[in-house]
């Protein structure tokens, strides 16, 4: 063997050496970047109970939203509510939003987002939690054309596909807020059911969401005119019927107001109604009939909804075990879908809340 030959070998040894050590590096490279994306991707994201409306409909998901540098993120399917169609190419991780004038393209754990012919940098990257891709929705809506707004007393995020935001969304607060006969007065608002207790469905609306979301407006209304208020439940926990009484009277409440949807077997039932406890006690300056015959009235006329009137329920234990005027208001027929589409917006919420509010003050003067 020559010594060309013995250089040749070595120089052989030499590239395998040297490849074996770049392919160490590069798995050391590899390993350490992916311990470090997925301490981000672990400890930058967290879940939250923000509500989105879009074009005044509540959006609802099997997935919560999720925050990630103050930035919210929701399913991508979600886009959908906006009049855009996606695709989710897994192998690539990409993600694709379409419009008829605007295409956006994206990809899991990254910064950029291809606007057009644009490379943007997002203030949030998609990511891929418990099995469903979210992507940032300020970023993706205004990028489609929408505008958003955000309101952190009702902590609620709302999308307008249209530029116009309701007035209400800003500023959820009765006109007539500064009445005097609600100040130091003690309210309890009651959210019916909750937690394990979703009260009615129908078409993948939970009654006990729908129940929870106007009792939240309400009680902002009463705040702001001076009212103290209290709720037997501020998020999706199961609270006892004996429980919520309970409140109420150790409280020493002014009035209690539980906030319920109803249902019917029959599809095309519309309309309120409100119930009470027939107390023995007519001489009362103001009692369950009373205050009931007080809500329904303002109910019919505010919400421009069908009759069904005031009704006595004298085994209804949150009207009944209370120590003050109770009631227990039906907002509308969450089986009936023409009516459900307006139960669950914004604007309907608002003009149920507002009229408990009027009902309230009434009751209370």
């Amino acid at each position: 063997m020559g010594r060309c030959d013995n250089l040749y070998l070595l120089r052989g040894a030499e590239l395998i050496v040297l490849k074996k050590i770049v392919a160490s590096l590069v798995f050391v490279v590899f390993f350490f970047g992916v311990l470090e994306v997925s301490a981000q991707n672990t400890s930058g994201y967290y879940s939250c109970n923000t509500r989105l409306w879009i074009d005044s409909r509540l959006v609802e998901t099997d997935s919560n939203f999720i925050m990630q540098n103050n930035s919210m993120l929701i399913p991508l399917n979600t886009v959908g509510l906006m009049g855009a169609s996606y695709e989710w190419d897994p192998e690539m991780q990409r993600i694709r939003i379409k419009t008829e004038s605007r295409k956006l393209t994206m990809y899991i754990e990254s910064y950029y987002c291809a606007n057009g012919p644009n490379l943007e940098k997002l203030s949030a990257q998609p990511v891929m939690y418990n099995g469903t891709v979210m992507i940032p929705i300020r970023y993706v809506a205004e990028a489609l054309g929408a505008t958003v707004a955000w309101n952190g007393k009702t902590d609620s995020v709302f999308v307008s596909t249209t530029g116009e935001i309701p007035r209400e969304f800003y500023e959820p607060i009765q006109e007539d807020a500064t009445v005097d006969v609600l100040k130091n007065r003690i309210i309890v608002l009651d959210p019916g059911h909750g937690g394990s207790d979703p009260g009615a469905v129908a078409w993948n609306v939970k009654e006990k969401d729908l129940n929870l979301q106007v009792a939240k407006i309400l009680k902002e209304m009463l705040q702001k005119a001076g009212a103290t208020v209290y709720m037997t439940r501020t998020d999706d926990r199961y609270v006892g019927l004996y429980t919520r009484a309970d409140i109420a009277n150790n409280l020493n409440a002014d009035l209690f107001v539980s906030i319920h949807h109803n249902a019917s077997s029959n599809s095309g039932a519309k309309g309120v109604m409100t119930l009470y406890y027939p107390s023995s006690k007519k001489t009362d300056k103001m009692n369950g009939q009373k205050f009931a015959e007080i809500v329904q009235r303002n109910l019919v006329k505010d919400l421009n909804a069908r009759d069904w009137g005031i009704i006595p329920r004298p085994n209804l234990v949150v009207t009944r075990e209370t120590k003050m005027p109770a009631v227990l208001a039906e907002l509308g027929f969450m089986t009936t879908k023409s009516e459900l589409e307006k139960l669950v917006t914004y604007e309907s919420q608002y003009q149920a809340a507002k009229s408990l509010f009027r009902s309230i003050t009434e009751a209370l003067r």
